[in-house]
């Protein structure tokens, strides 16, 4: 009898012979048998041939699991791929986390701490040549599936009274009044005290530091004080806004900040002249924000560019009628010069400079007399930190950091 040589599945097989392990075929046989009963031809069944698409449908084995983050505050959001594969910003732009359409990724509630808007893409870039100005009341989640690039400028800082997204959420230093500048807003360090009347320093306390945001349940960004006059003739004497909390998070892939993130606190506002209980008064400046919160995750690593959380100046004090002194500063993007307390331009005080890398936050300074106020202390650094999987050092030499990352935290994978 004749062998048929069928291949299945890359494994060559005799049919008829031992050496196959699945079930030979049967064998058909003529209508017309040989006189001794034996077969006149050998007839193999046609469904002995296997198909293409029967081999097609043979199991194949998955393709490798590919690790990627757990990441904290956001633990489930990386077990699904973004549905929107880039995000790149090629020019300066601005972006509202209040705005629901902002959140491509949806908002996440948090307890103790102000909701965040997550913007999910499978990449995410801020090129060289672009700013993205961030605003608004909910903190910031950047969270692409492979690379998060800042090229350019990511700026969360408050501007002036104005937190930035998600900051102020703490009140932190003590409110500007008719006889004593505000303090400082705290966070990373104490805030400074604002003047008294007869003293530096010796107005509104400074709020305390605060506890290291990373062994806080909830993200939330930089501190302000607690806001001052009730009704003044010409706006309100109130505190620095705190500056932002934002996550950066590349859930397969690396963040690389090359270029510069930017989470100073607000300028306090100067002291003003107001009508209280029918009575004109002036109030002293009001205390600087604190720098925010800024918390990079990733499968690795890499800063070579700038990052700034500085603490916002106090606010000069008053001394004209129907004017104000001068405003405190933004929080500086540099690790070498504060922003500067609003300056004494008569009998004021003047304010204090905020916190930056190295240098406390300065209290505000006392009146020269007169009816003139005091000024506003200035407010403390915020904090940088990353997360990064276990055996991971994140690539942390950036060219100016003020202030310098925290120590990296561990974060688990799935």
């Amino acid at each position: 009898m004749h062998s048929s040589v069928r291949l299945l599945c890359g494994v060559l097989c005799v049919v008829g012979s031992t050496a196959c392990d699945f079930p030979r075929p049967a064998i058909l046989q003529d209508d017309a048998a040989g006189a001794d009963g034996a077969q006149t031809k050998d007839a193999v069944v046609d469904a002995v041939a296997i198909d293409a698409a029967a081999i097609d449908a043979v199991a194949i084995d998955a393709p490798p699991h590919i690790p990627y983050l757990e990441p904290r505050y956001l633990p489930d959001i990386c077990d699904a791929i973004a549905t929107a594969p880039d995000f790149t910003v090629t020019s300066s732009a601005s972006f509202d986390t209040k705005l629901d359409n902002s959140c491509t990724g949806g908002v996440v509630t948090q307890v103790g701490g102000p909701p965040i808007c997550v913007v999910r893409y499978g990449s995410i870039r801020i090129t060289a040549s672009a700013t993205l100005t961030v605003t608004g009341t909910r903190a910031l989640a950047l969270v692409a599936d492979n690379a998060l690039t800042i090229e350019g400028i990511l700026d969360v800082s408050a501007t002036g009274t104005i937190n930035g997204p998600g900051g102020g959420v703490v009140i932190s230093g003590g409110k500007a009044e008719v006889s004593a500048g505000g303090g400082g807003a705290g966070f990373k360090t104490a805030g400074a005290a604002g003047g008294s009347a007869t003293a530096d320093g010796g107005g509104g306390l400074g709020g305390g530091s605060a506890t290291d945001p990373s062994i806080v349940t909830p993200l939330i960004g930089g501190t302000r004080p607690s806001n001052g006059s009730i009704i003044i003739s010409d706006g309100t004497a109130t505190s620095g806004g705190g500056g932002g909390a934002a996550t950066l998070i590349a859930c397969r892939g690396t963040v690389v900040v090359s270029g510069m993130i930017d989470a100073g606190g607000g300028g306090g506002e100067s002291g003003h002249d107001r009508i209280f209980g029918g009575q004109l008064d002036f109030d002293a400046g009001a205390g600087g924000g604190s720098g925010g919160n800024v918390v990079l995750q990733g499968m690795a690593i890499t800063v070579t560019g700038q990052v700034f959380a500085n603490g916002g100046g106090g606010g000069a004090g008053n001394t004209v009628n129907d004017g104000a002194g001068q405003l405190g500063s933004d929080g500086t993007r540099s690790a070498t010069t504060a922003a500067s307390g609003g300056a004494a331009l008569g009998a004021e005080g003047a304010g204090g400079a905020g916190g930056r890398q190295g240098a406390a936050p300065v209290t505000g300074k006392h009146p020269a007399g007169g009816v003139a106020t005091a000024g506003g202390g200035g407010g403390s650094v915020g904090f940088f930190q990353t997360y990064a999987p276990a055996g991971v050092t994140p690539t942390l030499t950036p060219s100016a950091a003020s202030p310098i990352f925290s120590t990296n935290k561990v974060i688990m994978v799935r």
